[in-house]
């Protein structure tokens, strides 16, 4: 399964979540704890849990994911850090001082010019 690598090591790729999920699952059937995918510190969970399994599935998909999180956060520290809004880069704006000013403001109210 070819994925894009993400763009931050909290950002979590397609593969890294379905690997999640199945952890998650074989986790809850055999430690009876559920692990909330939205916590920050849900990967490391399911990495301890992973070692302290007894199925070696889950041991091996442990390893697995620690290896996609190293991965992650050495792509991320590869690449320089750039504005992201939605996955996109962000251009600089324009800042204030070079915006040529703007026009007096003529405000109409019940039709006579005000100020």
């Amino acid at each position: 399964m070819h994925t894009t690598a993400p763009t931050a090591p909290n950002e979590l790729s397609r593969e890294r979540i379905r690997l999640m999920l199945m952890m998650r699952r074989m986790v809850r059937e055999e430690f009876g704890v559920t692990v909330l995918l939205g916590d920050a510190e849900a990967a490391e969970e399911l990495a301890a849990f992973a070692g302290r399994a007894r199925n070696t599935l889950l041991r091996q998909m442990g390893r697995e994911l620690e290896a996609l999180a190293a991965t992650a956060a050495s792509a991320a520290a590869a690449e320089p850090a750039a504005l992201r809004y939605r996955g996109a880069a962000v251009t600089t704006a324009v800042p204030a001082a070079e915006a040529k000013p703007a026009a007096p403001v003529r405000r109409i109210y019940r039709g006579q010019v005000v100020g």
